[in-house]
């Protein structure tokens, strides 16, 4: 199975004094240079914002036909690099919500985030900087749902606390506190919802450094099928997916969904299963049908899995996006 480990518990809470926000990545599709406006996913169960037109504004050094020039160059941004940003994030009224000044650098790689950060860095060199509007009638961190209230068990919250609407909470899946809406008997209802729902902000970029992957961090995708090409998953969607894995070494199959006749469900981009998936699967758009190859390092490592996958195995997955939710 590509389980990294078991799903989390929604049983590890803890209070905290502040909202405790940080930003969430962002998914989207596509981005074309200038003022324009792109189509792009909806929001998921997870924290992750939601966009569907955003405004550009880039702000570099060089004039269009320089930036065109560059974009052929290995000292440009482009998908499958590594590129490290400093970001400062502002909401219209000039309060600054994010910001890595006095941080490292975000460092990620190209295509396989899915987020606004992927925007606001391709066809930037090193040095340049962009400032990518995200508008309030699509805000960075979505607007609000009422299937984002969830109910939990009170006896899950913090022990010894006594909780109460309007207390702020730690969960260990979410990297933002969350609010109690209120408490009735066993329950509690928590909003999961982002404490900037509904913010239109700036991202203000500059691009610091940017580095070629070395071939043990890449994982290569072979589209057997294509999906709808609209659909994609964004970090914390929860997919439905079949798959058979083998070895690459041998093709050995270890693992086989079709054959137990029941799909994978589970949450990705949050470490549920290996980083080959994690990084692979989002690529995908929702009905396609694709071959992973994953290196060892993104998969199980020099310590393997069970029997079945020995250490440092590079593995081969046949995957099928089935359902997104």
């Amino acid at each position: 199975s590509p389980l990294a480990r078991e799903g989390f518990p929604h049983d590890f809470w803890r209070c905290v004094g502040g909202d405790g926000s940080v930003p969430a990545h962002i998914s989207c599709l596509d981005l074309l240079r200038g003022l324009l406006a792109v189509e792009a996913l909806a929001v998921s169960t997870s924290q992750l914002p939601d966009l569907r037109w955003l405004r550009f504004q880039q702000h570099c050094s060089s004039d269009a036909a320089a930036a065109q020039s560059a974009a052929a160059s290995p000292d440009t941004a482009v998908e499958g690099w590594r590129a490290r940003i400093e970001y400062t994030g502002t909401l219209e009224n000039g309060t600054v919500f994010a910001t890595t000044d006095g941080q490292e650098p975000l460092e990620f790689v190209i295509g396989e985030e899915g987020s606004w950060v992927e925007e606001a860095v391709l066809g930037l060199a090193v040095g340049e900087s962009r400032d990518l509007f995200l508008g309030a009638d699509r805000p960075i961190y979505g607007t609000w749902q009422q299937d984002k209230v969830r109910e939990v068990p009170v006896k899950t919250l913090p022990k010894g606390a006594e909780t109460k609407a309007g207390d702020l909470l730690r969960d260990a899946d979410v990297e933002y506190a969350l609010k109690v809406v209120a408490v009735d008997g066993e329950n509690a209802s928590i909003d999961y919802n982002h404490p900037l729902v509904g913010s239109a902000c700036t991202m203000s970029v500059r691009l610091v450094g940017l580095d070629e992957l070395a071939e043990a961090e890449r994982v290569v995708i072979e589209r057997v099928s294509p999906g709808d090409g609209k659909s994609f998953p964004k970090r914390g969607d929860t997919l439905s997916m079949h798959y058979t894995g083998s070895l690459a070494s041998n093709g050995v199959v270890f693992d086989d969904s079709r054959g137990k006749g029941e799909p994978l469900n589970f949450r990705i981009g949050i470490g549920q299963v290996i980083q080959g998936w994690d990084k692979g699967v989002m690529k995908m758009s929702i009905g396609e049908r694709a071959i992973l190859k994953i290196p060892a390092s993104l998969g199980y490592g020099s310590r393997g899995a069970g029997r079945d996958i020995p250490p440092n195995a590079d593995l081969i997955f046949d995957v099928e996006l089935m359902a997104i939710s």
